[in-house]
């Protein structure tokens, strides 16, 4: 029998795999649910879930004094908010304020990344030897917006593109600077996050992404397999327009596949020869408003679909908040009856 981690690969690779892989993003709300139906604060042995996953850590002490204790400052400088509304969506927080309220990096100083900590991958490694050690990636996209603020952001694209550029060129080099440390770290795989997709159609034109920032992310890409790491990336949202191009620069793994925006049929057809795809059940659909024989069908459908691998079965996303706890136990059952 393979461990959890040789299953990762094994999937990824579409070889030797025994059983297809499984991981839940779990927010704060519904890992609480999850500890009082297994009677455990240890809900990642509770699921079998087959990854462990985790940030590189800027220093707390390096950041700007936030406000109020429900804010803080990143790194980059921009105020997050969790304020009770924040965390009935989800873990991430609301943006506040940004650094930038012009398109100039004039006066704007960037972050160093050798401030980034690594000292808690190295202990995740040596505790959980077994499980898939994936670290979150620094990305663009999401970075650039919430430098600027998302609307602004958006005019820049349009109307700046020299400063579009410019700041896409620095994230890149501070994304590939972070994570050439991660180096004999024991990390298996990086995942990007940036969501590039409404639920129809990319944020941005194709060729507008492809000529501002399709070079910028081969090369963070590029950073990773250098180092021998799975590359994978999160983008909510329809971006299958943008897939080949993923594929042509390096891309491994898809995450979420959200079945709400993504054909995932056409997705395993057209594109499952070249990269692997992880989630694919409905986290805006089924997962929440389903019964747990609605989503226990959908996970054996998805088994199904994926039984040759490049797979590995999870929600599109964090489970939200309003689940019930069944139909996340329905999930796992599923999984471990294969």
């Amino acid at each position: 029998m393979l461990t959890m981690r040789e299953r990762v690969y094994a999937s990824i690779r579409s070889q030797g795999m025994d059983i297809i892989p499984w991981q839940l993003d779990l927010t704060s709300a519904i890992r609480e649910k999850l500890q009082a139906y297994y009677g455990t604060d240890d809900v990642l042995q509770a699921t079998d879930d087959h990854f462990v996953c985790t940030n590189m850590h800027y220093p707390t002490e390096l950041l700007k004094e936030a406000p109020t204790p429900e804010t803080t400052f990143d790194e980059f400088g921009a105020l997050w908010g969790k304020s009770q509304v924040d965390k009935t969506m989800g873990d991430w927080g609301g943006l506040i304020s940004t650094p930038l309220t012009e398109p100039t990096l004039k006066d704007f100083s960037f972050p160093d990344p050798a401030n980034l900590s690594y000292s808690h991958i190295v202990e995740l490694r040596k505790k959980y030897p077994d499980r898939f050690l994936l670290v979150y990636g620094q990305s663009i996209f999401e970075r650039s917006w919430s430098i600027c603020g998302f609307e602004n952001y958006f005019s820049y694209i349009a109307g700046e593109e020299a400063f579009v550029e410019e700041l896409a060129s620095k994230l890149a080099d501070y994304s590939c600077a972070a994570t050439k440390r991660l180096k004999d770290l024991g990390v298996d795989g990086i995942r990007f996050g940036d969501d590039l997709g409404f639920q129809t159609n990319l944020m941005i034109q194709p060729s507008s992404w492809r000529r501002i920032f399709k070079k910028h992310y081969k090369r963070i890409y590029q950073a990773a397999h250098d180092i021998g790491l799975v590359v994978m990336i999160h983008s909510c949202g329809n971006i299958t327009e943008i897939i080949p191009d993923m594929i042509e620069i390096g891309v491994q793994v898809f995450h979420p596949l959200q079945p709400e925006s993504m054909d995932v049929r056409y997705c395993k057809r057209e594109f499952g020869n070249d990269i692997s795809f992880w989630g694919g059940l409905g986290s805006q659909s089924t997962i929440p408003n389903g019964t747990p024989e609605d989503v226990r069908r959908e996970v054996r459908d998805r088994l199904e679909l994926f039984s040759d691998g490049g797979y590995i079965l999870a929600p599109a996303g964090s489970i939200p908040t309003e689940t019930p706890v069944e139909n996340v136990i329905a999930i796992i059952d599923e999984a471990r009856k294969q």
